[in-house]
């Protein structure tokens, strides 16, 4: 399976079986919760050719809210190239590929009647 080169940003229809060492930094828009999941135990999950957006397009928040489930939808989602080292973790690149807070492009003013 080829993986992706060093300086390659991945694009939505990349497979996660192509994404080795990229983790999913997601916060949920109802309870804010964060969360992180590993691309290769996603890949193992949902298979090796399944697409990011894919993966993207499915993602609720399993957290508990008063009586039943959050279910929210993301609100910030980040792609983060991790290189580990023993115990720690550094972080290598950081995409942000969902910012629900500040949505962009932002749509034209209108015009003022004067």
């Amino acid at each position: 399976m080829p993986e992706l080169s060093f300086n390659a940003d991945p694009v939505p229809a990349t497979p996660i079986g192509d994404m080795k060492g990229w983790r999913l930094h997601i916060q949920c828009e109802r309870c804010r919760r964060h969360s992180v999941l590993p691309l290769d135990y996603m890949a193992k999950q949902h298979g090796p050719r399944t697409r990011l957006i894919d993966v993207m397009l499915r993602l609720r928040c399993d957290s508990f809210r008063g009586a039943g489930k959050c279910r929210g939808r993301p609100r910030l989602v980040t792609l983060v190239k991790v290189a580990i080292y023993g115990k720690s973790a550094r972080k290598l690149r950081q995409i942000t590929v969902v910012d629900a807070s500040n949505p962009w492009p932002r749509p034209p003013l209108a015009p003022r009647p004067w």
